[in-house]
């Protein structure tokens, strides 16, 4: 689970999902590969943006 993107409970339950997901659809994938179609789930799945792109909400 990488620290800087999978912070609380919830995230944490997503980064399961997204790996049996990836088993499941990529069981040839190993290492790297495997990390990449992981995290690739996972940012579809959260609709995760890196702190730095977070829009900001004006009022």
């Amino acid at each position: 689970m990488p620290v800087g993107v999978v912070r609380t409970p919830e995230e944490e339950l997503a980064w399961e999902r997204a790996k049996e997901l990836a088993r499941r659809q990529y069981p040839e994938a190993t290492g790297a590969r495997y990390y990449r179609i992981v995290m690739t789930i996972y940012k579809k799945m959260t609709g995760y943006e890196p702190a730095g792109r977070r829009r900001k909400t004006r009022f």
